[in-house]
């Protein structure tokens, strides 16, 4: 008995590492390693009767990537300096602690870090997600300012001006 239970154990862990190493390589493609809409598997986990069963299911679909190994990736696959990274992001050496997993960033770090590596909206708001942080809302004000940022390709510093200039605090 004690031999199956360590055996399904190895099994779960190599298993849970494969998905973060496949979901890692997908995210820094741009794409998501999912095959259903998370409004679908909202709806399937409202249906659920058992939350085991669910969670045993759809493990393929959850986000199995932490901001750090997304940043570390994504500057790898994009052939991205860590040092413009993090001069562009206006947030200097802080950046590295961010990507060796040493700090947790706020929203603000991560969205400025996004323009200081020019990746897209969908790319900043998937971080932010994988981050367990809100997703830019069109909705607020601040919130659009940044986005027509991004959508723009402004630099750190003219994104902040632009905040600064429309009364709304700088990233």
């Amino acid at each position: 008995m004690y031999l199956l239970r360590l055996f399904y154990a190895i099994d779960f862990y190599i298993k849970k590492q494969y998905n973060t190493i496949i979901n890692i390589i997908l995210v820094c493609e741009g794409e998501l390693a999912v095959s259903i809409a998370t409004s679908e598997l909202l709806h399937h986990l409202i249906d659920s009767k058992d939350i085991i069963k669910f969670i045993d299911e759809y493990q393929s679909e959850f986000l199995n990537v932490t901001c750090s190994e997304f940043l570390q990736n994504y500057i790898e696959q994009k052939h991205l300096s860590i040092s413009s990274v993090c001069r562009n992001s206006g947030q200097g050496d802080y950046v590295y602690k961010v990507i060796s997993g040493q700090r947790k960033p706020s929203r603000d770090v991560i969205a400025a870090i996004a323009v200081g590596m020019g990746i897209t909206l969908d790319e900043t708001q998937l971080l932010l997600r994988i981050s367990k942080f809100a997703v830019l809302d069109p909705r607020d004000k601040r919130d659009s300012i940044i986005i027509y940022g991004i959508k723009e390709h402004k630099s750190i510093i003219e994104l902040n001006e632009l905040l600064y200039d429309m009364n709304a605090e700088t990233l």
